[in-house]
């Protein structure tokens, strides 16, 4: 018996009774999935928001657009959208006054400058003819043709209202 313990003692001392000093698969896998959900977490804040930006701000001002253009169809009055570019803002109107937005249920005024995560963004220029508003008629039609362009860093976008049908399309 002390034969047997001895030999037992002899193996662990040597090492011959030791696990191998790697990681095991589950381990590494582990590790993996441990750093890929990390990595979903941190790099949209490191990467460049400008392009989300620029395609936020679009999809807002041609939502705005729309609503304006369904709102004079249905209240059967003009409906007036002016911008600000110096100001990056815009608001909806009617001959009433500023209308009422129909989620936030506040004036229906938009300033990029104040609003969250539109720090790059800049309105560079908006034309209707000339002016920097539309009214859409009581037949959705708008009183003249434009565009809005949007920019932040490099990544630019127009928005464009069609003439007699005021269709608002978006593009680069």
């Amino acid at each position: 018996m002390n034969k047997l313990r001895l030999n037992n003692e002899l193996q662990r001392v040597c090492g011959r009774d030791r696990r191998p000093a790697a990681f095991t698969l589950t381990e590494l896998l582990i590790v993996m999935a441990v750093l890929a959900i990390l990595a979903m977490v941190v790099v949209p804040y490191v990467l460049d928001s400008s392009n989300a930006q620029v395609v936020s701000a679009t999809r807002l001002i041609a939502s705005a657009l729309q609503y304006a253009q369904n709102e004079a169809i249905s209240s059967q009055t003009p409906v007036t959208v002016t911008f600000t570019p110096a100001t990056e803002t815009y608001e909806l109107s009617n001959a009433s006054g500023r209308l009422i937005h129909p989620i936030s249920k506040e004036e229906y005024v938009v300033d990029f400058r104040s609003r969250r995560n539109f720090d790059r963004l800049d309105v560079v220029s908006t034309d209707f003819e000339g002016e920097a508003f539309v009214t859409f008629d009581v037949l959705g039609a708008p009183s003249a043709a434009g565009t809005i362009t949007v920019q932040a860093g490099a990544r630019t976008m127009t928005i464009t209202v069609a003439n007699v049908t005021g269709l608002v399309t978006v593009g680069e």
